[in-house]
């Protein structure tokens, strides 16, 4: 499955010298009709290794609706390579993600791992605001019990 979104970004300090980014995933607000369940709603960058190499983590909470009940977390962990040009970042990485869902509708409990090799492109707009998308293949493994199952 290829993964693609948008992320809005804001740094504490200039272009190539800040460590922290922290990013609102817009990807969700702008696909009006579809919700992107790949899509992360809080994305956070550590810098390292004079910028050219990151770790990252994205938490995204789904609230109950019809079919379910509570708040089902998924979060995702990884580190990216950097190339800073001016103001443009290019990066590869991978991250290793975990997500737990419960129905409401049928007595299942679903886990997810899975870990998503990724490429992306950040624009800086200025200092503070920037603008990134990226693109990767999800390998995830499922684990859904059934309370009915013998399992």
């Amino acid at each position: 499955m290829l993964f693609a979104g948008l992320v809005v970004t804001a740094q504490d300090s200039a272009v190539i010298t800040h460590r922290h980014e922290l990013g609102i995933d817009i990807t969700n607000t702008l696909t009006f009709l579809k919700k992107n369940y790949q899509s992360y709603l809080l994305n956070y960058r550590y810098f390292f290794k004079q910028n050219k190499l990151a770790l990252r983590a994205g938490l995204n909470l789904d609230v109950s609706d019809g079919q379910s009940e509570g708040i089902y977390p998924s979060i995702k962990l990884g580190i990216q390579k950097n190339k800073f040009d001016k103001k443009w970042n290019t990066y590869y990485g991978a991250d290793l993600s975990f997500l737990y869902y419960k129905s409401n509708a049928t007595p299942t409990t679903t886990t997810r791992y899975g870990i998503t090799p990724l490429v992306g492109v950040q624009f800086f707009a200025s200092k503070r605001i920037s603008v990134s998308t990226e693109a990767g293949i999800n390998f995830h493994r499922f684990h859904i019990k059934s309370k009915n199952s013998f399992d």
